[in-house]
């Protein structure tokens, strides 16, 4: 499997608090590049913001289109992927090299 990662980070805030800021910036990735379909890992608590916040994207955007789908992660197994790059980053050190292969790019927000 070819599988190429991105880490957003975004310091000084929770999770929550990140997650908005790196799903915006994502999502303007995705409409510039032409990504569709976007796949968002399932947060049952979170997908109605998610879905405002694309929304909202959108609405900037009107000539664009935008395919997404919030999944579960047994239904996208390389979402996988992403949940252990992000945990090889959140616990630092000798972590980060062992997942660093796949790591494409890094952004981060501040």
């Amino acid at each position: 499997m070819d599988v190429r990662v991105s880490v957003w980070r975004v310091r000084g805030t929770t999770d929550r608090g990140a997650r908005p800021l790196c799903l915006a910036a994502l999502t303007e990735v995705a409409l510039r590049d032409g990504v569709a379909p976007l796949i968002i890992e399932r947060d049952e608590l979170l997908e109605r913001a998610d879905r405002q916040l694309i929304a909202a994207a959108l609405r900037d955007h009107p000539e664009a289109e935008l395919r997404y789908a919030h999944v579960a992660p047994h239904e996208k197994p390389p979402l996988w992927v992403s949940d252990a790059v992000a945990r090889g980053y959140s616990n630092g050190g000798d972590w980060v090299r062992h997942v660093e292969a796949i790591v494409e790019s890094r952004v981060t927000r501040l």
